[in-house]
């Protein structure tokens, strides 16, 4: 099973988009963006940098320019769409099983994503992701 990668779809879906990953941005920023750049934070290591792209790519491909009142809603539905694609149900089982728990830095590592997008793929799991989970847990490890 191949993991997502925001880097071959931002050569591919957006050739004429620049990838800057050494902007220092304000505090709280880990991604930023303009008409034809991303900015991503220096400081980001490579699983922030993998999550911060997809999530910016997302706000690319949707096009959505949002009032501020918008703005916290448009947030989640884009961290939502992006946390799906960094993170696959059968993703989610092999971690499960490695680590004993979908909690913590070591799933996160594990998944290679940072915390804030696996908690968001867990919070928003559709009751089908979590029967299918639990079903395969259990075939797996029938004990």
């Amino acid at each position: 099973m191949s993991r997502y990668n925001p880097w071959r779809q931002l050569r591919h879906a957006f050739p004429h988009i620049a990838l800057t990953t050494n902007q220092g941005l304000p505090e709280g920023r880990a991604g930023s963006q303009t008409s034809d750049r991303i900015y991503l934070h220096r400081r980001l290591g490579q699983c922030g940098r993998r999550c911060t792209l997809t999530h910016e790519l997302v706000h690319k491909e949707r096009g959505t320019i949002c009032t501020p009142d918008q703005y916290t809603r448009e947030e989640a539905i884009v961290d939502e769409i992006a946390a799906r694609r960094l993170i696959t149900v059968d993703q989610l089982v092999d971690a499960l099983l490695w680590t004993s728990s979908l909690a913590g830095v070591e799933a996160a590592d594990e998944l290679w994503c940072n915390d804030h997008m696996l908690h968001v793929r867990l919070c928003t799991l559709t009751a089908a992701e979590h029967a299918d989970i639990t079903d395969e847990i259990r075939r797996r490890q029938p004990w």
